[in-house]
């Protein structure tokens, strides 16, 4: 029995690992600047909100992409779509409990949230399409390397 985690070849959930390396650095750089400026022109009670934008928004995005790149080991459809759809329905389940705490926080400026939390989403698919588009990972199967294969093909 071979073990999967030791070989090179590419896994289904790949890509993902790949969009996350490159766009969580970013996203987080543009959030903190955001936060900085949300400040600047809304004043210190701002700040909460900011932040809490720039974590829910991160915590998201960074949470579904990781999920998917640990979860995804097999190429089948049907595989895939069910755990993409079991990690987006646990993403929205966490963002319903997020609004429901901050739902009635006098203390939490929405709009400084939602500046935040845009500017976050934003960055992040610019930045993950990029890393996807830079990954190189193959989108068709590889031939087989075995004689049975080859021996039906002319010389």
């Amino acid at each position: 029995m071979t073990d999967r985690s030791t070989t090179s070849e590419p896994h289904a959930g790949a890509p993902f690992g790949a969009m996350l390396r490159g766009a969580l650095l970013p996203s987080v750089v543009a959030g903190l600047v955001a936060v900085v400026a949300v400040v600047l022109v809304r004043g210190g009670d701002a700040l909460a909100g900011a932040v809490i934008g720039l974590v829910v928004a991160v915590g998201f995005f960074a949470s579904g992409m990781f999920l998917l790149s640990r979860l995804v080991r097999d190429a089948s459809p049907h595989a895939f779509f069910a755990v993409a759809m079991a990690v987006y329905l646990g993403q929205v389940l966490g963002l319903l409990f997020v609004i429901i705490a901050f739902k009635d926080a006098g203390w939490v400026d929405g709009p400084a949230l939602g500046i935040v939390a845009l500017v976050v989403t934003l960055v992040w698919q610019v930045f993950a399409m990029r890393a996807l588009r830079r990954a190189r990972v193959p989108v068709y199967d590889r031939p087989a390397d075995d004689p049975a294969s080859r021996g039906s093909e002319g010389p």
